[in-house]
């Protein structure tokens, strides 16, 4: 018989990373966390079948929460909440999958979820954490953590082109060395 995680396990893992989410998060992390939170005890309630069948409550759940995290990926600056949508959509499809396919093992499936689970949990610690490091920084702006460009008013600084950076107080000769003045 495989391995399974204990059940507290999991429990513990979303109170921990919601608590923070909600706690030390910024805007993103607090509305990611509560819809996980949600989620998780609305598929408490949902869940009916242990895996024998297509678990059509927890479908309906887990696309409700990919619902909220693509539309939090798409309003945000930061990249974590990519990696939760993409997480919590294969989640989506091993229920697509379940319900194509009966011969799927219902521990495969199960275990799938569970896989998927612990790794949109992970995605919304990483932003909660990347929140908390930039406020214990000092950085007051308004978007915290930001980890990448958003507005088209914010230009990118191309990287020079061509030959070596400069060393302070020195200059490249033709040829490549560095000749120190």
């Amino acid at each position: 018989m495989p391995y399974a995680i204990p059940h507290w396990v999991w429990e513990a893992v979303v109170v921990l990373v919601c608590g923070a989410a909600i706690w030390r998060g910024g805007r993103d992390e607090r509305v990611a966390g509560i819809a996980l939170l949600v989620g998780v005890v609305l598929s408490k309630v949902v869940y009916s079948h242990h895996g024998e069948e297509a678990e059509w409550g927890l479908f309906a759940v887990d696309v409700a929460l990919l619902a909220v995290l693509v539309w939090v990926a798409l309003m945000t600056s930061r990249y974590w909440p990519l990696f939760a949508a993409a997480f919590q959509f294969l989640a989506v499809v091993i229920h697509l999958a379940r319900i194509a396919d009966k011969s799927l093992s219902g521990w495969a499936y199960i275990s799938a979820e569970i896989l998927f689970g612990y790794l949109l949990a992970g995605s919304i610690a990483v932003g909660t954490v990347n929140v908390w490091r930039a406020r214990r920084r000092g950085d007051t702006t308004s978007d915290l953590g930001a980890t990448r460009v958003t507005s088209a008013a914010t230009p990118v600084r191309p990287r020079r082109s061509g030959g070596r950076r400069r060393r302070s107080g020195s200059r490249l000769e033709s040829g490549g060395r560095w000749n120190s003045d």
